[in-house]
This record gives C-alpha cells, sequence and structure tokens, in this order.
C-alpha cells in the first residue's frame, strides 16, 4: 500500500504542488527521490537517468502497477539514505525529503474532473429522518458536487452566511485509476485508484428547505468539499472494514464502518459508467457512514471548532471551522434568510 499526497512546501506557491508519498512525518517526492539516487551513484548530473515518476496525482493513477512500483522504490531509497544520514538531493539541488511540518498537504486531487457524492448506508438515511425508497435498494444514487469548492487539510471549512446550521459528514470515497463506459462490477473494479477521506460540508437548513422542491442539493452542498489527507492505494485495503471516526476539539463525536453498505466501490462505478465515461482521476464518494454527522445525533458545530474525521490505514483529517460569513451587501438574503429556520431537526 501507498499514501499519496499533493504537497507544496511551506510558503510556496499552489503552482508548484507535486506528487508525494507519506510514510509516518516524512514527505518524499518520489521522482527527485529517485533522481537524487542516480546523482549520488554518478556523481555527474549528466549522467543521471533516473525512471520517470509522474508529479501529478491524476497522471499517477493513470500509470498504475508501474509507477506504483517506482513510488515503492522511492520510499526504500528514502529510508534507506535516512538509515545512513545521507541527504537527498536531485541534480538541479532540490530537495526529496521532507518533514510533514515542512509542507503543506493539499486536497490529493485539487480539482477533480468531477465528484458524485453517493447515498449507501441506510443507518444515515433514517438517521437522518429520511424514508428511503425502493430506488435506494435498487441502484446507486448520487448527488454532483462543485468541484471548484474542494479544500484539503488544514484548511477552514465555510460558513455561509445563509446558513445557521452546518454540519460535517464523515465519509469515505474513491479516485478512478482509468476510465471507460457500460463497465461490468469486474472491470470497474480494476479501475479504482484508493481511497481518501471525504467531509462534504452540509449547510442542513436551507439543504431541507431547498429540497421541498424536490430537486436539490445546491446551495445547501456547493460551498465546500474536503477531502485528504491522502489516498490510499487499493493493493491490501479492504473496502468493508475501514474503521472511522469523528471528533470535535478532541471529543469523539461518532465512529462507524464502511462495512454496513449497500453497494461496494465496484458496483458503483459500474453503474455510474452505465451509458456514460467515466475518466481517469474522477472522484466518487460512498456516503456518510450510520451516526456520521452532527444531523443524526443533533450535535451541531460552531465558529473555531476543530473537527477531524479519521479512517484506519489513511489518517486524520482536520479542520477547523471558520466564522458565518455575514451577506453580502444587495444579496437580497433578507427575504429569505430566515425561512429555512424551522426545517430544522429538533422541531420536525
Amino acid at each position: 500500500m501507498v499514501r499519496l499526497v499533493t504537497y507544496i512546501p511551506t510558503s510556496s506557491a499552489r503552482s508548484e504542488a507535486r506528487l508525494g508519498v507519506l510514510t509516518g512525518s516524512t514527505v518524499i517526492d518520489p521522482m527527485r527521490v529517485l533522481h537524487a539516487e542516480k546523482y549520488l551513484n554518478s556523481g555527474e548530473a549528466a549522467l543521471v537517468r533516473a525512471p520517470e515518476v509522474p508529479t501529478e496525482m491524476v497522471a499517477f493513477f493513470e500509470g498504475g502497477a508501474a509507477v506504483r512500483g517506482l513510488a515503492e522504490r522511492a520510499s526504500e531509497v528514502a529510508a534507506r539514505a535516512a538509515e545512513h544520514g545521507d541527504v537527498l538531493i536531485d541534480a538541479d539541488g532540490r530537495r526529496a525529503v521532507f518533514d510533514l511540518h515542512e509542507v503543506e498537504l493539499l486536497a490529493p486531487v485539487p480539482r477533480p474532473r468531477r465528484i458524485r457524492d453517493y447515498l449507501t448506508y441506510s443507518d444515515h438515511a433514517t438517521g437522518s429522518g429520511l424514508s428511503v425508497p425502493a430506488a435506494f435498494r435498487a441502484m446507486p444514487i448520487c448527488y454532483q458536487c462543485n468541484v471548484e469548492t474542494v479544500i484539503g487539510p488544514e484548511e477552514p471549512l465555510l460558513w455561509p452566511s445563509y446558513t445557521a446550521q452546518l454540519d460535517f459528514e464523515l465519509e469515505l470515497g474513491f479516485f478512478t485509476s482509468g476510465g471507460g463506459r457500460d463497465l461490468t462490477p469486474a472491470e470497474a473494479a480494476n479501475r479504482i485508484a484508493g481511497v481518501t477521506i471525504f467531509n462534504d460540508v452540509s449547510a442542513r437548513d436551507i439543504q431541507f428547505y431547498e429540497m421541498t422542491m424536490g430537486i436539490g442539493p445546491s446551495k445547501g452542498k456547493d460551498f465546500c468539499n474536503v477531502m485528504g489527507p491522502c489516498v490510499l492505494t487499493m493493493d491490501e485495503v479492504d473496502e468493508w472494514s475501514v474503521e472511522m471516526t469523528a471528533s470535535v476539539n478532541g471529543e469523539l463525536w461518532s465512529s462507524g464502518t464502511t462495512r454496513h453498505r449497500q453497494f461496494s466501490f465496484a458496483e458503483v462505478l459500474a453503474w455510474a459508467s452505465l451509458d456514460e465515461t467515466v475518466h481517469p482521476g474522477e472522484f466518487f464518494a460512498v456516503g456518510t457512514v450510520g451516526g456520521g454527522c452532527g444531523l443524526e445525533l443533533d450535535r451541531w458545530i460552531q465558529p473555531g471548532d476543530v473537527v477531524s474525521l479519521e479512517a484506519s490505514g489513511i489518517g486524520i483529517l482536520r479542520n477547523p471551522v471558520a466564522p458565518r460569513a455575514n451577506p453580502p451587501a444587495g444579496s437580497g438574503l433578507s427575504t429569505y434568510r430566515g425561512a429555512p429556520e424551522v426545517h430544522r431537526r429538533h422541531d420536525s
């Protein structure tokens, strides 16, 4: 298994983001590590002929087992160098290994081509006060998220001006390593790159108010989608036994597992591909685990809180909660700002 991240050195521009491998509290740059190894062995930059490892996450996904093997090899090289006290610098003088505190981790894919979020846990549906229709058991059903609002670890959860009830969602999702159309579940299983934690932050009052129209969600979901801290590659991962917890300010609020789902990753991807082409680097969340949000618990996060979502093998996705935004002048929010308040769960 490999834990993949997208990182930038602290205070660097986001345009400098690169693929890294997370090993303990260290981030290694696999391409630079392998180049540094060749440089150290040859002693001359002109002789460097190291294997090429993609520096961007989706390209890495597309490379499949071959590039994953290079990342594993780079991890071994970095571990040996650390044992011998060697500093890995490539032929251009760039560092290849960083302590975690020296970098910023972005969302693994800062702007996925597409994000779909499915409802596959019946406990979450019933715990949220929803009546579960027959369609829930017949097919995976999703809404499509706003790809422009993806953030990563430690970034603030945005609190829009139009909601008084911000909520977190404890979810797992997967990225595709390959595309296709009309995939069978067996074919789809071979196109899953790895998993990460997902938090599709929800504005509950406006979400339920707007969905009385029978469409949506839109403003209730489209403002903040969180991913990270890494992508855990699928080799040796049991998608049915990932343990997950949600804590707020260090206090455990929720614990669950990916066990109790309606559909496998492969079934979700195969259904999505029916009469429709899917592409490498798309993201598919499989829904909130039972008890994995404030709505089910009737506990609500507040500005200044720190929300920590943890999944076994992946790590912790930690984010502070931002202050509630003020409505912009002339927005017209006053015409409906108070309306969603009557749709809070504790009033229903």
